[in-house]
């Protein structure tokens, strides 16, 4: 994805390479980690940090957002995989967290926004963690909750989903809002009584005491955690996609060409694009390696390799769950808008009762979003910790990380209360503000630092110059994310009820008065120290960690890259001399040729007088070439 300048020798590296040797061996990042090692550890932090409940199902088009695959494709490749290679190219090019204060400082304010995102993304997670828990612990019992109906009331209809296959039978359907599954899912999530909320608090603070435990653990343990929890959620998904193939491969086939059907398509919808938060954290803090990754590391080829696995495994839980609908629906007429919360927790745990090995696939899904969940929660406070550690360094980190997820279990409680109407609003606000500070943030790197400057900073790290596909990418990012939070705004103001609008609008206005307060503060801090240009100019500190590095960086021209000799034989540096002739510009060239031709003549170099010594021209143009 980069272009590699025209090159026959490999002595111009101490121009592109760092010389800092403190994060790893030369032969080390030539051999494997440069090529492979830091690309699985990036593979492991991105896919954990990019999980959540809202990417399990993406293509299957049973909840409202329908996605397809070819409209995803294109919105990974013009706005997540270009967001996120600048995002990680500066993490590991400066090696920190918060570059706000070297690289420009109205970045600040953007910092502390995308923290208020993380953070609200984080107890979202650990809701769906806990809701996964609960699930997972009733399928352990004789008769699951959802499918018993002994607790409902006589005003309430209920059928269970042996009642549901009697129906099925005699080809009657049955609506989806009278079956067990419904039922229980009101009970848990709605209509709450005193012992669901102490069952959900005790979940809930169980979630926030491992995530704790977890997250004090050594960084290579951390590493195999997420390695291991990767490894599960590859091989758990290509095991169910094997056991459909055997035992439903009729409809597994139906459930392709429905996935990969374009009939329907409209590129006017925007669902695809609300996919980029969740999956390539945009406007949110993103992957942070916690210096486990070559800092060399080629980010466009392991952003591209991220993107594309991501993709796969998304395809084929969507194909899993397209198969189980398609089972359902043989039966049960789905008569509700289906949210992914509502998918998980009701059509799944149903649907898996019409097909073979049926608590294969409950166990296949509750275990597969306890496991992926906890590590992508785990990363995001350890990110929150690091950042706050660099804003307040006198407190250990280990503090840090127990004061958030102390708050993190205060806060989730009374949102677990909230109703699923708001808590979708609310969802609503959350990515309009990260659309928005994803564009902030482009917009200070790549118009006021400047896209040249980038390129250079990639090319002088890395060797390589970004393509012109990039660099028109990040050009046009800004404007990009700016449509998409406008067209958040338009969605929100559609929401019918003024109570449920308010919640997103509240989380706009807190999330925008913050980021305000901040540049507020940047900005009346330079305007007392009468330098108000500089809050639209870089820290010279900005770049390596190394000074060494720095100065090279400061020196850096991409034209030595290019220098060739007159006959392009070979890469010229300041050293090296071309085969034939040391390398010259050619006006040097031509100058020298009139000087050499107004000396004397070789005719009369043996001219000689007693009083004047004459000058040989031969001597006189070896010394002007030599010099």
């Amino acid at each position: 994805m980069y272009t590699r300048p025209r090159v026959r020798s490999t002595n111009i590296e101490y121009i592109t390479r760092s010389t800092s040797i403190s994060f790893t061996d030369k032969n080390e990042l030539t051999d494997t980690h440069f090529r492979w090692e830091s690309i699985k550890k990036f593979l492991y932090l991105a896919y954990a940090s990019s999980s959540s409940i809202f990417t399990f199902d993406i293509f299957s088009g049973v909840t409202l957002e329908r996605v397809f695959f070819l409209d995803y494709c294109v919105g990974t490749l013009a706005f997540g995989m270009s967001y996120m290679i600048m995002d990680f190219f500066i993490k590991q090019y400066t090696r920190k967290l918060d570059t706000s204060e070297s690289l420009n400082p109205l970045l600040r304010g953007v910092s502390f926004g995308i923290l208020c995102q993380t953070v609200l993304w984080a107890l979202l997670n650990s809701l769906s963690l806990a809701d996964s828990l609960r699930f997972m612990s009733t399928n352990f019992r004789d008769l699951p909750s959802w499918m018993d109906c002994s607790f409902v009331t006589e005003n309430r209809t209920c059928i269970s989903d042996k009642d549901v296959l009697v129906r099925c039978r005699s080809n009657t359907l049955t609506d989806v809002r009278n079956t067990s599954a419904h039922v229980n899912y009101e009970r848990l999530f709605i209509l709450y009584d005193r012992h669901n909320v102490s069952v959900q608090c005790f979940v809930i603070a169980s979630v926030w005491l491992g995530v704790f435990f977890i997250a004090t653990i050594t960084t290579n343990s951390l590493l195999k955690f997420l390695r291991l929890s990767f490894l599960w959620s590859v091989f758990s998904t290509l095991l169910v996609v094997f056991c459909l193939l055997i035992s439903a491969h009729t409809l597994i086939v139906i459930a392709f060409y429905q996935l990969m059907d374009l009939r329907d398509l409209n590129f006017a919808q925007d669902h695809s694009m609300k996919r980029m938060n969740e999956m390539f954290s945009v406007g949110l803090i993103g992957v942070y390696d916690f210096g486990a990754i070559s800092p060399y590391t080629m980010v466009d080829t392991t952003v591209l390799i991220f993107g594309t696995v991501s993709t796969i495994l998304a395809l084929a839980r969507s194909l899993i769950m397209r198969v189980l609908y398609l089972s359902l629906s043989r039966c049960v007429k789905i008569s509700i808008a289906v949210t992914p919360h509502y998918l998980l927790f009701v059509l799944l745990p149903l649907s898996a009762e019409f097909t073979d090995l049926h608590n294969l696939y409950t166990m296949y899904v509750y275990v597969y979003m306890t496991v992926v969940l906890t590590p992508g929660l785990v990363m995001m406070m350890l990110t929150v910790t690091k950042l706050l550690h660099n804003e307040i360094p006198s407190v250990k980190s280990i503090y840090i990380t127990g004061v958030l997820c102390f708050l993190g279990f205060s806060l989730s409680i009374p949102l677990s209360m909230m109703p699923p109407t708001k808590m979708r609003v609310l969802l609503i606000g959350h990515r309009l503000c990260t659309c928005y500070l994803g564009s902030f943030k482009t917009l200070l790197v790549m118009w006021v630092y400047g896209v040249k400057n980038f390129c250079t900073d990639v090319q002088f790290w890395l060797g390589f110059k970004p393509t012109k596909l990039w660099r028109w990418l990040w050009c046009m990012l800004p404007v990009l994310f700016l449509i998409l939070a406008i067209l958040r705004f338009f969605e929100l103001l559609q929401v019918p009820d003024f109570s449920n609008q308010l919640w997103g609008l509240i989380w706009i206005i807190i999330s925008m008065l913050i980021v305000t307060f901040f540049q507020i503060k940047t900005i009346s801090r330079y305007i007392l120290r009468n330098n108000l240009m500089g809050i639209f100019r870089s820290n010279s500190k900005y770049g390596p960690p190394e000074p060494k590095d720095r100065k090279l960086r400061k020196s850096f021209d991409e034209s030595i890259l290019y220098r060739q000799c007159n006959h392009d034989c070979i890469v010229l540096t300041e050293k090296i001399e071309c085969n034939h002739l040391p390398l010259m510009n050619l006006n040097k060239l031509d100058k020298l040729s009139e000087n050499s031709s107004s000396l004397a003549s070789l005719q009369k170099i043996y001219d000689a007088s007693e009083n004047k010594k004459k000058t040989s021209s031969v001597l006189g143009s070896t010394l002007h070439i030599n010099n």
